[in-house]
């Protein structure tokens, strides 16, 4: 089973977070790069990526403490995740050059958290009934 690789799946989370940390801090770029994301012409698509990388950072942490037993301790890790988010945010109009913060981007990035969440009860729910 994929939590047999406790070690692993930590080290992937950290990696994830500084990837996460990286992409958020980096300069905005002018037109014509690829991180200019209103030259693809898709409604939304900067939220729907938000959503997307919390979605996948919040599954990361739940599967890398899967082992632990204390549910009070998953929902602070969430709580931590959605902190992580929001200090990103701010720290885009502090640090990043060309970069801004805004309210929508946090409310995507929790949303991509509640929804990993879930996703992982719905796994789990699964699980225990194909195994009982």
């Amino acid at each position: 089973m994929i939590v047999k690789h406790f070690p692993f799946l930590w080290l992937t989370l950290v990696c994830y977070s500084l990837f996460i940390t990286y992409v958020s801090l980096m300069s905005g770029h002018g037109e014509g790069d690829f991180t200019e994301l209103k030259q693809y012409k898709i409604p939304h698509l900067d939220k729907l990526l938000h959503v997307a990388a919390y979605w996948l950072y919040a599954l990361l942490a739940l599967l890398a403490s899967r082992d632990i037993h204390r549910r009070w301790l998953v929902g602070w890790m969430l709580l931590l995740l959605i902190l992580h988010g929001t200090v990103l945010e701010y720290l885009q109009i502090t640090l990043a050059v060309g970069r801004e913060a805004s309210l929508p981007d946090i409310v995507a990035n929790t949303t991509g958290i509640v929804l990993g969440y879930v996703t992982m009860l719905i796994y789990q729910h699964f699980q225990a009934h194909q195994h009982g």
